[in-house]
């Protein structure tokens, strides 16, 4: 059966996470999905996490570190569903997240996608703050329409970092991307979060 959903994990020596966030993508109910995790040439033991999970998921690693817009378009190309959502390897995902976004994507034809709020939590997964994604929006937790995605270019390689933010800006509002005020999404803060890294902070759009 061809997947309706393709979930996409990108990982980058993010192994300690890892097991949780496949658990929450595997776990996600009433939809016909694929989960495809991408590693970006970990150096980390993500080879002996992922032993468990390989009848259940597509497994993919770079020879080289490609940075994340890369390493997500190998995902997205390699995906057979019509739509996918992009989940990082240290978060993790509501079970019901693919089932409610499809519905809004399925009654409103016009949408490029839809994205959901998120909630920060810690490395013990205790909830700290929930966002709107519409007003802080982030690359993961938007279900896209791949087709569409795709003949926008997809992510530009060249942006190892905030190639969400370069993305959208391309987009410049030719299509409209949808929110759902639901907090589907976990997103997980700790000390090496590439948004603290300071190559991140550099980096124009």
């Amino acid at each position: 059966m061809i997947p309706e959903i393709s979930i996409i994990v990108t990982n980058y020596n993010y192994s300690r996470y890892l097991e949780r966030c496949l658990r929450s993508c595997l776990n996600q109910r009433d939809v016909d999905f694929e989960v495809i995790l991408v590693d970006d040439c970990s150096t980390d033991n993500v080879s002996e996490v992922v032993k468990p999970f390989l009848c259940d998921i597509t497994y993919l690693r770079n020879k080289e570190n490609l940075g994340v817009a890369e390493t997500s378009n190998i995902g997205i190309r390699a995906s057979r569903g019509r739509f996918f959502i992009r989940v990082d390897a240290d978060d993790y995902i509501n079970e019901e997240a693919c089932y409610f976004l499809r519905r809004v994507l399925a009654d409103n034809k016009n949408a490029f996608g839809v994205a959901c709020d998120y909630i920060h939590v810690d490395k013990h997964e205790e909830k700290l703050q929930r966002f709107s994604a519409k007003e802080n929006p982030i690359s993961c937790g938007v279900l896209y329409r791949k087709d569409l995605f795709l003949q926008q270019g997809g992510y530009n390689s060249e942006f190892r970092y905030k190639e969400h933010e370069e993305f959208l800006k391309r987009l410049d509002g030719f299509y409209e991307i949808f929110y759902l005020p639901i907090p589907f999404y976990r997103y997980r803060r700790h000390g090496e979060n590439k948004t603290l890294h300071e190559e991140y902070k550099k980096v124009e759009v």
